[in-house]
């Protein structure tokens, strides 16, 4: 099911509704994410589950985060497509003291106010966390000279002799 994703949320509500948010979110409206991007052009399907644990009854979202993100490959310094398939269980805490109470399968979100939640945010944070740390391709961009590091041998030419060959003739003369 589609629909329209809200600007702002106030997650605990959505927590205790039990609701499904599922869309599109545009790159651009990440300026964070914008920043490291080779463009910001396309979308990420944004999935996410918010309910209420039913044994701790810690409110939580899961979240499912695809997008085809455009980085600059550290390799040959050329564009490239990183596909990112994000999941995340995050325990929304109203304060740090109960992050030791969290369930081993959760990561905490602290949120220490009453104001709403920018929804970009949450999937830009956890979309920036997804982006390895030197970008590279899968396959080798470079072409095989870049690869070689060190003296070319040279086949055919002739072996040095050693200066201590004409020594080892005469001690075998004898």
């Amino acid at each position: 099911m589609h629909q329209k994703l809200p600007i702002e949320i106030d997650p605990f509500r959505l927590a205790k509704s039990g609701l499904i948010l599922e869309g599109e979110l545009p790159l651009k409206v990440m300026r964070r994410l914008s920043e490291v991007l080779h463009d910001d052009h396309g979308s990420v399907h944004v999935k996410m589950n918010f309910d209420v644990d039913k044994v701790l009854g810690t409110p939580y979202v899961h979240g499912e985060f695809t997008a085809s993100l455009s980085l600059i490959c550290e390799r040959c310094s050329e564009p490239m497509q990183y596909k990112v398939n994000v999941q995340c269980s995050l325990a929304m805490v109203s304060n740090e003291r109960k992050i030791e109470s969290l369930a081993e399968q959760y990561e905490p979100w602290v949120i220490d106010n009453d104001n709403p939640v920018i929804l970009s945010s949450i999937v830009e944070d956890e979309l920036i966390l997804a982006i390895p740390l030197i970008p590279k391709h899968d396959h080798s961009c470079l072409p095989a000279e870049a690869w070689f590091a060190g003296e070319e041998i040279e086949e055919g030419v002739e072996k040095k002799v050693s200066p201590f060959a004409v020594l080892a003739a005469l001690k075998s003369k004898d």
